[in-house]
């Protein structure tokens, strides 16, 4: 097949949308579909002059060589991949083919406008995060692609209820996976050397990283308490306190390599499409203490799989992550059950899912469920 991904813009730093589809398309390329991935300058649809100025000049700029659209400083593309920059998503940009995906609600704006010649149209919806926070009127646009006549797939239940309640048809789940030859096991579940606390730092107000450090200062009044909080993302914040051992863009390999030492896993999120940082640290063995922050019950289950608490609460964080230091034997076996769950999030999974929505899909198919 002749499948083209819709993005809409570039990425230059590690994000979990456009990983996902970097995976699946490389993946594809490999099984022998022509597969290419067009990128946008500008990606709204109904915008205003000053973002078409910037945009004009940021499209100019890589186009010229600079090239900081593309991701290689943080994911190996397959070389069979097709990677365009395009000043916007109008359809003279798209090749015509089989399928054609967006990938986010500003570029299912675009897709369901393009001609049959682009191929059967398809939606992957990962913008749970980005409507649950919207205005009403941003909400009701986003809802809008939902209602568009694209054959939707989602990541994760969470991303299912959010479709079926903007009135959009029953989306097909493809979910997430995690690449276990990077993610696993390499310190037993019960080394004396698992010792740390970790967590994700990310700059989008719903991502709530400083959720995570109120909850983490009630830890550490604690008496006993004498283990070593560590934190990863972009830059350092000004807010993350000095007891915080930082790491800045650490590769996937340093990143497992962390989880490997970590004991308890935090994440603080108020909305998750997915949540790959606590999928990674359960595949690595660590326990999982999450808000209830919708993606993560697509592998996390309270008191079986993990801890999850209310969203915008870090006395509860604190609560749960003490429950766990009191008693390791709870620990041990959340992180045991959790890492026993995660592992049927297989690549070769996803990408058997994925091909067969674009493959197979008709109107009264949902679609592969977990």
């Amino acid at each position: 097949m002749k499948i083209c991904f819709i993005l809409p813009g570039s990425s230059p730093t590690p994000t979990g949308g456009p990983k996902n589809i970097y995976e699946h398309a490389s993946r594809l390329a490999a099984r022998g579909h022509q597969v290419t991935i067009l990128h946008a300058a500008y990606a709204t649809r109904h915008g205003g002059v000053r973002g078409i100025g910037r945009a004009v000049a940021s499209y100019l700029l890589n186009r010229t060589g600079l090239k900081r659209w593309r991701p290689d400083s943080w994911f190996r593309i397959d070389p069979r991949v097709d990677m365009r920059w395009a000043p916007n998503l109008a359809g003279c940009w798209v090749p015509d083919g089989d399928a054609v995906v967006a990938t986010s609600w500003q570029t299912a704006e675009w897709v369901r406008e393009y001609p049959s010649s682009k191929g059967r149209k398809f939606y992957f919806a990962m913008d749970f995060e980005r409507y649950m926070e919207a205005s009403s009127e941003l909400k009701e646009r986003i809802s809008a692609t939902h209602k568009a006549g694209l054959r939707t797939m989602v990541i994760s239940p969470a991303g299912r209820a959010m479709v079926e309640a903007s009135g959009g048809p029953t989306p097909a789940l493809v979910p997430c996976a995690l690449e276990f030859s990077v993610y696993c096991l390499r310190n037993a579940i019960d080394a004396d050397s698992r010792t740390m606390i970790g967590f994700p730092v990310r700059p989008e107000r719903h991502k709530a990283t400083e959720d995570a450090v109120k909850a983490l200062e009630i830890v550490r009044t604690r008496l006993d308490f004498s283990r070593e909080v560590w934190a990863f993302g972009g830059s350092r914040p000004d807010f993350l306190p000095e007891w915080v051992t930082y790491y800045e863009r650490p590769t996937d390999d340093e990143l497992a390599e962390l989880y490997n030492r970590t004991a308890i896993f935090v994440v603080p999120s108020r909305f998750e499409g997915w949540g790959l940082p606590g999928s990674e640290a359960m595949a690595c063995g660590a326990a999982l203490v999450s808000t209830d922050n919708g993606g993560v019950r697509a592998y996390a289950e309270h008191g079986r799989t993990a801890l999850l608490t209310p969203i915008g609460n870090p006395g509860a964080l604190a609560a749960a992550v003490n429950s766990l230091l009191d008693d390791d034997s709870l620990r041990l076996r959340l992180a045991g059950a959790g890492y026993e769950h995660i592992r049927q999030f297989t690549w070769e999974r996803a990408s058997d899912d994925l091909e067969r929505c674009l493959r197979d899909w008709e109107p009264s198919v949902t679609g592969p469920t977990p």
